[in-house]
Parts: C-alpha cells; sequence; structure tokens
C-alpha cells in the first residue's frame, strides 16, 4: 500500500471519530437532565411528627405540711401510707392514759341499752298514746258542747276527766314514765363515761385534704413552692437527706407524725443548658415519661443565668407514689411538631421564600412556598394545605399526597423527573 493510500484512510478514520464525537457529544447535552433526573429521588407528603426529647434530673417539688403531736402517749392510725384524705379526717389516736377495757365495754354497753329503750318506747306506747290522744280530743269537743248549752257542771267533770288524760300521757310519754327515768339514768351514766374517754385520748385529724404519707426526708423544709426559684442547684447536692419513716408505737410530744400532701398542684425543678433552652418557654406544654405513665404539664417559669438556667415545670395531673419521690431522672418531651412530614433536604430557598419542588401531570419539578412548623437534623413539619405571610396574604402550599422532589438543591424549577 503507497504511502498516499494511507495518509487518506487515516483521514477518513479521523473524520469519522470527529462525527461521532459530535454524536456523542449532542446526545450527552441531550438526554443529560434526563439521566441526572432519574438520580433525583422523590417523596409523599403526609401526616407526621416530630418530638424532641430530653433527658432531666428533676427535683419534685409538693405543697407538703409536717403535723406535729401535741401530746405524749401510745398511738393508733387509722389511715394507710398514700391514702387520700379530706379535710378533718381522723388520721390517728393518741391515748394520753390508759383506758382499761372495761370503762369501753361499759360505754358500749350503755349505748346498746339507750338506743333498745328509745326504740322500744316508740314501738310499745305507741298504740296507748294514739288511745288518749283520741280520749283528749273527744272531751275537748264535749266542753266546746256543753258550754254552748249552759251546763257548768258538766263542764267542771269534763275538765276533771281532761286533767286525768293529760296526766296519762305524761306518765306514759314523759320522765315520769319507767323508760323515761330509765334512759335518764343511762345518759348521765353515758356523759360521764364519754367524758372520761375523752379526757385520755387526743383525736388528730388532717388540717386540709391530700395524701398521707409517713415518710419525711429532710426536704420539706427546703423544697417549697414558696422559695423553689431561690434554689441553687449545688446547695441541693450537698445536701444529704435520708427518708424516716415516722410510724412508732407511742407519740412524743413537737414531733412530726405525719406530712399532707397536696396532690391537685406539684411542680419540678431541673436545670437545663443554654443550647437546649430554645425549647422551653413559660407556658408550653410539655410531657413526662414516668416509669408508671406519661403525664402532662406545663412550663411554669424560667431562670436564666450565666451559669446554668433554671427550668420550673407545674404538673396537676396525679402519678403513683410522687408524693415519695424526690430526684428523678425523667425523658422530657417539650416539643411535639405535627403538620405534613418532609426530608429537609426538600427544602430549597429561592427569591427569599423556602419552599419545595412538587411534580405535576407530566412530572415537571414546580416551586411551592412552604411555612415551616419545625424541623430536626433529617426532617421538617410544614403547613398544610394554606397558610399565609406576614403580610397576610393567603398562600397556597403542599397539600396531602402530594409528590416532593428530593435532594432539591440540584433540581431546577420546570426540569422533568422521571
Amino acid at each position: 500500500m503507497t504511502k498516499k493510500n494511507r495518509n487518506k484512510r487515516k483521514r477518513k478514520r479521523r473524520l469519522r471519530h470527529f462525527f461521532f464525537g459530535i454524536i456523542l457529544f449532542y446526545l450527552i447535552i441531550k438526554f443529560m437532565p434526563m439521566v441526572v433526573s432519574f438520580s433525583n429521588e422523590t417523596s409523599v407528603a403526609e401526616y407526621g411528627n416530630i418530638q424532641v426529647t430530653d433527658q432531666l434530673n428533676c427535683y419534685i417539688i409538693r405543697n407538703e405540711k409536717l403535723i406535729e403531736s401535741n401530746f405524749e402517749g401510745n398511738i393508733q392510725y387509722f389511715v394507710q401510707e398514700g391514702e387520700k384524705v379530706e379535710k378533718e379526717y381522723k388520721v390517728a389516736e393518741i391515748y394520753k392514759v390508759d383506758i382499761d377495757d372495761t370503762t369501753r365495754k361499759k360505754l358500749e354497753v350503755v349505748n346498746q341499752r339507750i338506743e333498745s329503750i328509745k326504740d322500744n318506747e316508740n314501738s310499745l306506747f305507741q298504740s296507748d298514746v294514739k288511745k288518749i290522744d283520741e280520749a283528749i280530743n273527744k272531751i275537748v269537743s264535749d266542753i266546746k258542747e256543753y258550754k254552748e248549752k249552759g251546763n257548768l257542771l258538766r263542764i267542771e267533770q269534763l275538765k276533771k276527766e281532761l286533767n286525768n288524760k293529760l296526766e296519762k300521757k305524761r306518765i306514759i310519754t314523759g320522765d315520769k314514765s319507767f323508760a323515761g327515768k330509765n334512759l335518764e339514768t343511762l345518759e348521765l351514766e353515758q356523759e360521764s363515761l364519754q367524758e372520761k374517754i375523752n379526757n385520755a385520748i387526743c383525736w388528730i385529724k388532717s388540717p386540709a385534704s391530700g395524701i398521707i404519707s409517713y415518710n419525711i426526708d429532710g426536704y420539706e423544709a427546703i423544697l417549697t413552692p414558696r422559695n423553689m426559684a431561690t434554689i441553687e442547684l449545688e446547695n441541693l447536692k450537698s445536701i444529704h437527706s435520708q427518708v424516716t419513716d415516722l410510724r412508732a408505737e407511742k407519740a412524743i410530744k413537737n414531733q412530726p407524725l405525719f406530712k399532707i400532701v397536696d396532690n391537685n398542684v406539684w411542680y419540678m425543678v431541673t436545670w437545663i443548658d443554654k443550647e437546649r433552652l430554645e425549647n422551653y418557654k413559660v407556658g408550653r406544654r410539655v410531657t413526662f415519661k414516668f416509669p408508671q405513665r406519661e403525664v402532662r404539664g406545663k412550663v411554669y417559669q424560667i431562670i436564666e443565668n450565666t451559669k446554668n438556667n433554671m427550668v420550673i415545670f407545674q404538673v396537676n395531673q396525679y402519678v403513683e407514689n410522687f408524693y415519695s419521690m424526690r430526684n428523678i431522672d425523667l425523658d422530657v418531651i417539650p416539643v411535639n411538631y405535627e403538620g405534613l412530614k418532609l426530608y429537609k433536604d426538600s427544602i430549597v430557598e429561592i427569591d427569599g421564600k423556602k419552599g419545595v419542588f412538587l411534580l405535576d401531570v407530566n412530572r415537571y419539578a414546580r416551586f411551592k412556598p412552604i411555612k415551616i412548623i419545625g424541623y430536626n437534623d433529617e426532617y421538617a413539619i410544614i403547613q398544610s394545605n394554606v397558610f399565609y405571610n406576614k403580610d397576610g396574604e393567603r398562600i397556597s402550599t403542599v397539600k396531602l399526597y402530594d409528590e416532593v422532589v428530593r435532594n432539591a438543591s440540584k433540581v431546577k424549577e420546570g426540569q422533568m423527573i422521571y
């Protein structure tokens, strides 16, 4: 093959490669958006929620009052630990002096005899009293009749009969009866025995309604609703408390017997670092995960300082054994956003407006403004259907089951997503 033919073939080959390169470049330019679109995922807008959970060490603060004894003596309890009582309910009895069983039994017998006499008096003499009343009414009627006739002699006779009937009635029903005399004696004896017992016993009653607890830990005067805003964390940690059971066989004067705990409203105090404090606002509803169950409360007060930030929660729900708890680690949920749940990478900002790309019926990406309610590292919760901007303008936004483009920063308005 001559040199001229070889050069000619090389030129043809180069020309062919050039044309193939142009065609390949054209195809790449033409189909690159389609190729790129295949790499874009989408998600369906559905309702969901995002919870923010913090583990906090909380100190429980209660309205509680210690009840002390004014007497010494043997004590008997009538209320169990953790039992709820009403105001003036008898919690215990203190026996200042010993009372023999004979006195108690004698009073019991006297009470039974008095009750029996009163019951029998009503049943035994009821018929006799009725007959006497009928006779008295008849005599009074006759007196009126003879008075109209002017028969004075008969009137005097009827008056004597009337006095006799009235006296008989007094004998049956009054103090002159056998039952009346016996009842009077028994009631005097009852009063004497009861006074003797009352002088020997002191009844201890609850000063208010609430829960009775016999266990104290030494924090009763330290952790109170009145001073909880001034509590220092370092001071609390330095206190070494010990639970003491106050129940004993004998009561000692000026010593605590029990405490009454308000179960309607109570508080918890904790300390939160600055990074997490933004999730806690005064008045915000908060969920506490106690071992027994979940309980709702609210942020009652926030006290910020340079070292740490005190947060006080208020709770008005009952939790089993809360009256015996003082320091506890809890999972606390200060934030629970609810709405349409989207992936965070679906959100972009165009012309100063946050939004997402939705796919229309032809699968073209269309920008839709959104209003974000809350978010975490992976998801965002947004308002559904419509929202109003700061100027009060009504804005149409994402609806339930709309198809939303993922990795929105790589997508352009009008791009087809396959």
